[in-house]
């Protein structure tokens, strides 16, 4: 018995039913043929289609969307696809045009024979796999680079590798409100964004956590941190919009910040704008600001963050706040009113605190005692429970000033 072979998928697109008729007639033993009326419904069925297509094949001159419009149109949406154009009008400016704003594969003029029609499609299916293989090993090699820094992070610095999944979550949060897609590069960029802070002393990294003021020197360094990431990160093939996207955390939307230059508002890359606006937003939920003290904060911090975004904020900042989620803190970090969410135990093993208990003031001071003695196990996993307390310095400072 016949193993079932598995024919390539071709979308064969023409506003002539009696062309799409003889291309089925003669081809449809040789390729799997979906038939497209008009360039609206062949968009239709791509984007619709259960697996993917590996050719389109189509007219030029069809009413309201011509051949270059759509495969215009699949070009950026399925990049994949091979692109062929028939045309019985083989003028120069159309080939340029459809080469130039398509990105065709091949032109035929027509009328055309049903073995050379053939012979090229078969040559897109080889374009096809040749480019979809390349994709896909490109993609397992830029994964493996991306888990392996991931992995070193997570190692070297879990409390690091935990902001940088916070800041993905609120980020994914605020594009869901704003109607922004995420993708891939958004999430990675999320992550690797933290690498550069490995860099930075301990007593640097745990003032600016705590928002104590630096001095002059301890901020240089601290701004010198997104060079160190980029650094690292453009060292990984095919990373350049994640690379793009880390650069620019540091503008303003005012333009005013790194990298110098004129760029400002919705010319900054939206990625760039989402991370910077979510990792403040983390960062002072890590300090265990109320929802409402974070909301004030951002707001006297003018010209920083695209409105549109402080807006989305705005709208889900108490499902922000509930879904800020565990935290790995340090022991200074540690705040009355935290709910543990992993035991906290001394380096010898000891269980101090059980998880769901919450830190009073006496568990407190039993903690920071055993810190100062034998060690205890970092970091410490809490849920936050937002608090109140006085106006952060910065924020005194910009209302005074």
């Amino acid at each position: 018995m016949k193993a079932n072979i598995k024919l390539p998928r071709i979308l064969c697109v023409d506003d002539e039913a009696h062309v799409l008729n003889s291309i089925e007639r003669s081809l449809r033993t040789k390729l799997d043929l979906t038939m497209a009326p008009s360039a609206a419904e062949a968009l239709r069925i791509l984007r619709e289609a259960p697996e993917p297509f590996q050719v389109i094949v189509t007219d030029m001159r069809m009413p309201t969307m011509n051949g270059i419009i759509l495969l215009t149109h699949v070009r950026r949406e399925f990049p994949d696809v091979t692109r062929i154009l028939l045309t019985g009008h083989g003028d120069l400016e159309i080939v340029v045009r459809a080469v130039n704003e398509g990105n065709i594969f091949r032109f035929l003029a027509k009328p055309c024979s049903m073995s050379e029609l053939l012979e090229t499609i078969r040559a897109g299916i080889r374009q096809n796999n040749l480019v979809t293989a390349e994709r896909v090993l490109l993609e397992q090699t830029l994964r493996g680079s991306i888990e392996a820094l991931s992995g070193i992070l997570a190692l070297a610095s879990p409390t690091l590798f935990g902001r940088g999944s916070r800041v993905k979550d609120l980020a994914e949060l605020m594009c869901a409100e704003a109607g922004i897609a995420v993708d891939w590069q958004m999430q990675v960029a999320a992550h690797l964004a933290q690498i550069g802070r490995i860099t930075l002393p301990d007593t640097i990294a745990t003032k600016l956590a705590s928002g104590e003021r630096l001095s002059e020197q301890e901020a240089a360094m601290v701004e010198r941190v997104p060079e160190v990431t980029w650094n690292i990160v453009s060292h990984i093939p095919r990373l350049d919009e994640v690379q793009q996207t880390i650069q620019f955390m540091q503008k303003n939307y005012d333009g005013s910040g790194n990298p110098r230059g004129k760029i400002s508002g919705d010319d900054i890359p939206a990625a760039s704008r989402v991370l910077k606006l979510a990792s403040r937003v983390e960062e002072l939920q890590g300090r265990g600001y109320s929802v409402r003290r974070v909301l004030d904060t951002l707001r006297v911090e003018t010209g920083i963050y695209d409105p549109k975004l402080l807006k989305a904020y705005e709208a889900i900042a108490e499902v922000a706040g509930e879904q800020a989620g565990p935290r790995g803190l340090l022991m200074h970090e540690l705040r009355i009113g935290m709910v543990v969410v992993e035991p906290i135990r001394s380096r010898a093993g000891v269980m101090l605190v059980a998880a769901g208990q919450e830190v009073t003031e006496s568990l407190l001071g039993r903690i920071q005692n055993y810190n100062d003695t034998v060690g205890i196990d970092l970091p410490l996993w809490v849920r936050t429970e937002m608090i109140e307390d006085e106006a952060p310095a910065e924020l005194e400072d910009q209302l005074t000033h």
